[in-house]
């Protein structure tokens, strides 16, 4: 009886699809991430001031060779005006990685082995992109694209996007407590919508008001904060907006925005002189990086992965990732627990070696939930910058029981 013969490999095409993802992806993400990565959100709503880059998937066999020989050129459509970008070499590819491919890898990585997990797609992406107009108005944006690829020519399913004023946004007001902190803050970077940065803060005055809880205001200050310094023009009509606000949610909202190092004279100087004398009293906002071992520095890690909610910047994430050096600091501080008659105060090196484990339990978590920070921590592991002694830590996140939390007692 003859062998059945192999299945042929299925064939490669540019699927007609058109994604569009932030600016920030390719820019800010991807440079700290391996070639595969995890696929990026498809853009579906911008403010003004938004930036956005076009790209395609390759499938098949050789997509990766097919990917490399495309080009692309599109056209931005909206508010009546039409603005052509030829056709150009795909500036960005990025391998795509199976969905629920980190948690194999982590698994199989702690014991030891080599992912097998093969990608299935290629994803490129343009070299130009396309703007807000900072006074744009609501309306829809159309993007349509042709692609050049070693299998002929091909026009893209246009996408249409949902463009959407400060005026309309700043409306749409919080009343989810759950929605609001369990995803607009911890994900916000996926699906940027700064229109709603001065909702997020009213909604924290009143809960803080109503239910007050330590260390909320900051996280969320610092959130925001990263949030408007990322977007001049977002935080230029946030200051606008933030001087007709009551006299706490506009002495906090002038806080934020002088933490992200916006000049907010012109709506200071315009206020009483007792209100500015109070203001003038007021603390600034933590430095979320300061890494001083005091018993503030428990704090500044909610922080920076706040300001990593924010922005999804590589910088939080390496930060917090560097504090697993401290583990020396750790085993000292296991060691004075266990001796007799110990009497532990919070020394520079104890504040370091709690740090160490509260990095570590945040650092496992958002590597099982959060795909950037996963292609993050990937790459930190691969790269030659990496201390080898975080590189270790790193490897063994999911299963060092120090990074465990008894969620008994």
């Amino acid at each position: 009886m003859q062998a059945p013969s192999p299945a042929s490999p299925p064939p490669t095409k540019i699927e007609s699809q058109l994604i569009v993802i932030g600016e920030p992806v390719v820019l800010e993400q991807w440079p700290h991430t391996l070639k595969l990565v995890n696929a990026p959100t498809n853009v579906s709503l911008l403010n003004p001031g938004q930036c956005i880059r076009v790209g395609v998937y390759a499938t098949g066999d050789n997509r990766d060779s097919s990917i490399d020989k495309t080009k692309i050129s599109f056209r931005v459509e909206f508010a009546g005006r039409s603005q052509e970008h030829p056709l150009t070499a795909l500036a960005q590819i990025k391998q795509i990685k199976p969905e629920g491919g980190d948690f194999v890898t982590a698994a199989l990585g702690a014991a030891g082995i080599e992912n097998p997990l093969a990608t299935m797609a290629s994803l490129g992406v343009s070299a130009d992109g396309w703007c807000v107009p900072a006074d744009a108005q609501d309306g829809k944006v159309v993007i349509r694209a042709e692609v050049e690829s070693p299998g002929g020519r091909q026009v893209q399913t246009p996408s249409t996007i949902q463009i959407e004023s400060f005026e309309t946004g700043s409306k749409r007001l919080f009343n989810d407590p759950e929605q609001f902190f369990g995803n607009f803050l911890q994900t916000y970077y996926r699906q940027p919508n700064p229109a709603r940065l001065l909702p997020a803060l009213q909604f924290l005055i009143t809960q803080q008001t109503e239910h007050p809880h330590p260390g909320l205001a900051e996280e969320v200050a610092a959130f925001l904060s990263a949030a408007l310094k990322s977007n001049p023009v977002a935080a230029k009509n946030f200051l606008a907006r933030i001087a007709a606000q009551p006299p706490l949610t506009r002495a906090f909202g002038l806080l934020i925005l002088r933490a992200a190092g916006y000049d907010i004279s012109s709506v200071l100087n315009t206020l009483s002189t007792e209100e500015q004398q109070k203001f003038g009293g007021l603390h600034p906002l933590d430095d979320p990086f300061d890494l001083t071992p005091t018993q503030q520095l428990f704090g500044h890690l909610d922080l920076m992965w706040s300001t990593f909610g924010a922005t999804g910047e590589f910088v939080p994430v390496q930060t917090i990732a560097g504090t697993l050096a401290w583990r020396p600091d750790y085993d000292d501080f296991q060691k004075a627990g266990k001796a007799p008659d110990h009497h532990l105060t919070l020394t520079p090196s104890i504040v370091r070696g709690v740090a160490y484990t509260a990095a570590g339990w945040s650092l496992d978590s958002f590597q099982r939930n959060d795909p950037l920070a996963a292609d993050y921590i990937e790459c930190m592991i691969a790269s030659p910058d990496t201390p080898e002694i975080v590189k270790s830590e790193l490897k063994s996140l999911s299963t060092n029981p120090a990074f465990k939390r008894d969620d008994k007692k």
